[in-house]
């Protein structure tokens, strides 16, 4: 059973799925023209406070989600990306029909996907 290279997957999937919540909310801050370019050094010490608990929050969920629903996908199934969009999916889906926090299930989809993408991606030109 190939696990594939999880581990730098995962702190891709990380760090590039973790730039949407800045992006939303510099978007609706703007739209909502609250925005006011001296507040923007404010905006950078709430970005790394929010980064570092969104990467901690998110190594607790791969620890005890991700990283078993892994496992059961490399071992019982053909690695598809279907299997690691269904959870997310089911909470994105959910989200949205309740109200619910809908950006971080988008999150939690993207970072699925994109791991599933690096994971068992090949390297070419390796000696």
């Amino acid at each position: 059973m190939v696990l594939g290279c999880w581990d730098s997957a995962l702190f891709k999937s990380l760090f590039i799925s973790s730039l949407f919540i800045p992006a939303a909310y510099l978007f609706d801050l703007y739209n909502s023209n609250d925005f006011l370019w001296s507040e923007v050094h404010s905006f950078f010490v709430l970005f790394l406070l929010y980064f570092c608990a969104f990467v901690l929050t998110s190594i607790v969920g791969w620890l005890f989600i991700g990283f078993p629903t892994h496992w059961l996908v490399c071992k019982f199934t053909s690695k598809n990306y279907v299997y690691y969009a269904l959870l997310p999916g089911l909470f994105l889906c959910e989200s949205l029909l309740t109200n619910g926090p809908w950006l971080l299930a988008f999150i939690a989809l993207t970072q699925a996907l994109l791991f599933r993408f690096y994971v068992f991606k090949i390297k070419y030109n390796q000696a």
